[in-house]
């Protein structure tokens, strides 16, 4: 296959882009399906980092939670790994990860300049990660049993 052929053939592949839009685009706050207190949903706000990972470790290893679960969508994802990663190293290696990658369908409103125009919605994909985090069983009786 000569160059020109592949370059034609990049050029056929190449996905449509968003027509351009006279007006706004309002971002929606993604669904969310029902939590639970060990659900942590992380931003990619640098200065939350700490309070997150307090939250994390207060939950499994001083609350007794059997897991908690990090939840991190689309420039929030490399927040949730570190967390994980951070969690996992300040607990000493104690803890198993399973981590689960998806795509969530997000809605915008196009609110067009055109005040007789009605609002219309598109979609679009974005990548997420779940983070589920757990303490050994061995380590979690050492702990708990501590406590009592």
């Amino acid at each position: 296959m000569s160059t020109q052929d592949e370059a034609a053939m990049a050029v056929d592949t190449e996905p449509e882009k968003r027509p351009h839009i006279d007006g706004t685009i309002k971002k929606r706050k993604p669904l969310r399906p029902s939590t639970s207190r060990a659900d942590i949903y992380v931003t990619r706000d640098r200065r939350k980092f700490n309070s997150f990972m307090r939250r994390a470790r207060k939950l499994l290893v001083e609350r007794n939670y059997p897991s908690i679960t990090i939840h991190g969508l689309g420039a929030a994802i490399p927040t949730a790994i570190k967390l994980a990663t951070a969690l996992k190293a300040s607990v000493g290696e104690q803890v198993t990860m399973e981590t689960t990658t998806h795509t969530v369908t997000l809605y915008d409103d196009i609110v067009l300049q055109d005040e007789s125009a009605d609002i219309s919605t598109q979609a679009r994909q974005n990548s997420a990660v779940q983070i589920k985090m757990a303490l050994d069983p061995a380590v979690r009786s050492k702990i708990f049993a501590r406590k009592r």
